[in-house]
């Protein structure tokens, strides 16, 4: 027997970033959820924000009510009303896009790639730790 988990509460982030507003829904995208994210979405929009940014990338289920909702969204951005995009979700959320053949006609957008915390070493090590670091350790075998 396999434990079950149970799906993540749904829940709207709204992240501001620069000239764009990003949603973020987390959860599963339904028919009990997805009036929720239209809510969020049309307060935005009232609230004089004109790019819009869905990432679907916390969701772990969309169905075709969620997807209803992504083309009337899309459908009245081509008409001019705000600049629209996605950042795709994972496999599972994808899936609908593709079999309902509207994955090439929405806008989606490559995720912004984060820089890692560090910076990566390149070149000719410029400390001895670094130097330490590269060079193999020979070890002796006592007989």
């Amino acid at each position: 027997m396999t434990a079950r988990t149970l799906p993540t509460a749904f829940h709207c982030d709204v992240i501001p970033e620069r000239s764009r507003v990003r949603i973020a829904p987390v959860g599963e995208l339904d028919l009990v959820t997805t009036p929720v994210l239209a809510r969020t979405v049309r307060e935005l929009l009232d609230a004089g924000f004109d790019h819009l940014i869905l990432d679907l990338g916390g969701l772990e289920f969309v169905d075709s009510t969620a997807l209803r909702l992504i083309l009337d969204l899309h459908t009245e951005a081509v008409q001019g009303s705000f600049r629209f995009g996605l950042i795709a979700g994972p496999r599972a959320v994808q899936r609908i896009f593709e079999l309902s053949g509207t994955e090439a006609m929405l806008p989606f957008e490559q995720p912004r790639l984060r820089k890692p915390p560090f910076p990566r070493i390149t070149g000719a090590p410029t400390s001895r730790l670094q130097a330490s670091a590269r060079r193999p350790r020979r070890y002796r075998r006592n007989p």
